[in-house]
């Protein structure tokens, strides 16, 4: 039976943690250029200093499995996956559910509510319902015309306090094929609210932390008080609404924008996640000559 982790394994000597998305953030699916190594370099770094990993996704667990195996990238300590609605710790390879979480997220979120917000995103004509396997218990997905994305998200948000739901709305591109992406998740169910989760019950302070992403479904934690990296591919939209958004918050020095330079690299993709971690723990700049 599933049961909740919330300590680090006992050997664990992690001084520092690092929660990364995976698609275009560690993984090069975009159509910018990797930098040669950049991904053996970050595993060299995770393998060989304290440093506890975390994947932060819209991935389900298979999908992560997946991307760690085809791109080698290293095994993570946990996954928060399906936009921020799971938690796992994966030590050893053994997936095991954060219960807590659930029980958090859940609190307000029942079937009648997600059977109202469902039925205001069936009245938007330009939402399309993402494959049933794309769905699951705390969270709705759609497509969107890029075109309309801004705007849908904006509607929904509005139909939402009207009818007092307690849901929150992540908006987000796909650039390589330029479809717009619409979650529905519970209030409570952000990719910032997981790592919070994670630090809290990891003992990992705000110093330590160190998160990165691409996308419009990072903007929670890039624009929060969490130390954050956007990695140089992003695309110019997202980077101006990291950094207005950031400003607005009063967090615009907890925002680091990747641009390349250090070590040859590029600043895109595991390069950019390198270049961030860096800026934030200097002693990094060591261990990676």
């Amino acid at each position: 039976m599933d049961k909740t982790i919330t300590r680090l394994k006992p050997h664990s000597q992690a001084r520092y943690l690092l929660c990364s998305d995976l698609d275009r953030t560690l993984i090069p699916n975009g159509p910018q250029a990797e930098s040669p190594g950049a991904r053996e370099r970050l595993r060299a770094l995770v393998e060989h200093h304290a440093i506890c990993v975390v994947y932060v996704t819209g991935r389900n667990r298979a999908l992560v499995e997946q991307a760690v195996a085809q791109f080698d990238l290293p095994w993570p300590d946990a996954v928060i996956g399906d936009v921020g609605t799971r938690i796992w710790s994966t030590f050893d390879q053994r997936w095991t559910t954060w219960s807590q979480w659930d029980e958090l997220i859940r609190r307000n979120w029942t079937e009648q509510v997600r059977e109202r917000a469902g039925a205001h995103a069936e009245s938007v004509g330009a939402l399309q319902r993402q494959p049933e396997e794309c769905q699951t218990a705390y969270k709705l997905s759609y497509f969107c015309p890029a075109r309309a994305l801004a705007e849908t998200a904006a509607r929904l948000k509005s139909a939402f306090a009207a009818d007092a739901l307690p849901a929150a709305i992540i908006a987000s591109l796909d650039e390589t094929t330029d479809q717009g992406l619409i979650d529905i998740l519970p209030d409570k169910a952000t990719k910032r609210g997981a790592i919070e989760m994670v630090m809290g019950a990891w003992g990992f302070a705000h110093w330590a932390t160190v998160c990165a992403g691409d996308s419009g479904n990072d903007l929670p934690f890039l624009t929060s008080a969490l130390q954050a990296v956007l990695v140089a591919n992003a695309t110019e939209s997202v980077r101006e609404q990291a950094l207005s958004m950031a400003q607005a918050q009063g967090q615009i020095d907890n925002l680091y924008l990747a641009r390349g330079g250090p070590g040859g690299m590029n600043g895109n993709y595991a390069a950019g996640v390198i270049e961030g971690f860096a800026h934030y723990v200097p002693e990094a700049r060591d261990w990676l000559e």
